[in-house]
């Protein structure tokens, strides 16, 4: 099996082109919206400052625009809400959600393009099939045959560029010392409630003491790089599992109803190549107290260096900055075909029933909703009326004491 940092280098060598081309200097990365912290927004934001720090020129086209652009305009960047912004043709359209990716396919009709297919959920995230998408990336080995198999994809058009971590923004490492005493959420939700309360039951059999950090539970603390460091315990998948384990955190990913063994050198290329989630194993366990206490007793500080270090190796920035700049030299002097149009009635067509079920879904809801407020509406009036005959009866009471007293 491939190997995280062998990976990278085998990616190079089959991205690298026989004969040498100049390289992309103008790169459009499209990116659905940036309202919040999450995943892709950071990967596009992360992606695009590293580009320009490497001399290229980099537009972000972002139909719904919001307080991370911010974060990226500082550096030279411009966050387009309209393709008419955009202040350059691109040589190679990065793209990240597929309506915003086809839009951009269209507006610059002869630029070739690559996608990266973050997961099959939510909908916004599926990968668009076009002709000038010469390359569809994913970030682990088990997401590859997933997109070949549901969406067709030729399997020497899927590449894997593992996921990342910036070591100059997660520059701290914690030092550890004692048993584990703080646990974090670490961006995830989707939680039954009752998975949660199990969760704060088991960590707090085993002596620790848990924080969700998540918009989801109104908790969103935007630097990570600045509060991880202060936690024994993450639990956390994806990119957020690579930050908290460069930060020297011990990391156990769990998803709803699964949660996987501790993160250490043994089984790290394992939870690689599964984007450090627990879906993709057979072997999870049950979130319960048990389970968190012998992933607990497997903590060391010598195991939990050697595994910080090994991520901050194998997994550092630099090296997927590097794959992607090689894929876009590689999609460009590929035999990409011009803009005609029909591939886009293409896409249109194998999007219609997805919109229409959509559409059903909504509606149902509409009717539901009004099912519902309409219930909500009588069990107000009733309160109304039981709280006017408290207030009659409260009066008539206090009227009745006060004719005794006299």
């Amino acid at each position: 099996m491939i190997r995280s940092k062998a990976l990278y280098q085998r990616i190079l060598e089959w991205l690298r082109p026989a004969s040498a081309q100049p390289r992309p200097q103008r790169i459009l990365i499209t990116q659905r919206e940036l309202k919040n912290f999450g995943g892709s927004e950071l990967f596009a934001i992360e992606i695009a400052r590293a580009l320009k720090s490497l001399g290229r020129e980099v537009a972000i086209y972002c139909p719904s625009p919001g307080k991370l652009s911010n974060i990226v305009t500082p550096s030279g960047i411009p966050v387009c809400e309209t393709l008419d912004a955009v202040p350059f043709r691109p040589d190679i359209i990065h793209g990240q959600h597929h309506l915003p990716t086809m839009a951009a396919l269209a507006h610059f009709p002869d630029v070739p393009a690559i996608y990266c297919w973050h997961g099959a959920r939510p909908w916004v995230e599926q990968s668009p099939v076009h002709p000038r998408i010469r390359y569809h990336v994913v970030t682990s080995i088990r997401m590859g045959p997933r997109l070949s198999t549901e969406f067709g994809m030729p399997s020497d058009r899927v590449v894997t560029i593992p996921n990342f971590v910036d070591l100059q923004r997660f520059s701290r490492v914690r030092k550890v010392s004692g048993a584990p005493t703080r646990a974090v959420l670490y961006g995830q939700a989707g939680f039954h409630p009752g998975e949660l309360a199990q969760l704060e039951r088991s960590c707090a059999e085993n002596g620790l003491a848990l924080d969700k950090v998540c918009p989801a539970y109104g908790n969103p603390r935007p630097r990570p790089e600045y509060f991880l460091p202060d936690y024994d315990v993450a639990f956390a998948i994806g990119r957020c599992a690579i930050e908290a384990l460069a930060c020297g955190c011990a990391v156990m990913p769990i998803v709803p109803q699964l949660a996987g063994a501790l993160v250490t050198t043994q089984n790290l290329d394992d939870w690689a190549d599964s984007n450090f989630s627990p879906r993709y194993f057979t072997s999870a366990d049950v979130m319960d107290s048990k389970w968190l206490a012998g992933e607990l007793a497997r903590i060391t500080p010598e195991a939990l260096h050697a595994v910080t270090q090994s991520v901050r190796t194998r997994h550092a920035m630099e090296h997927a900055v590097a794959a992607f700049m090689e894929l876009y030299e590689r999609t460009i002097i590929a035999d990409a075909p011009r803009g005609s149009g029909a591939e886009f009635a293409h896409y249109l067509g194998q999007m219609a029933p997805q919109m229409d079920a959509m559409w059903g879904e909504l509606e149902c809801r509409k009717v539901e909703d009004i099912e519902a407020q309409t219930k909500i509406r009588a069990l107000e009036q009733k309160n109304d009326e039981a709280n006017q005959r408290i207030q009659r009866l409260t009066d008539r009471l206090l009227s009745e004491g006060k004719n005794t007293s006299d």
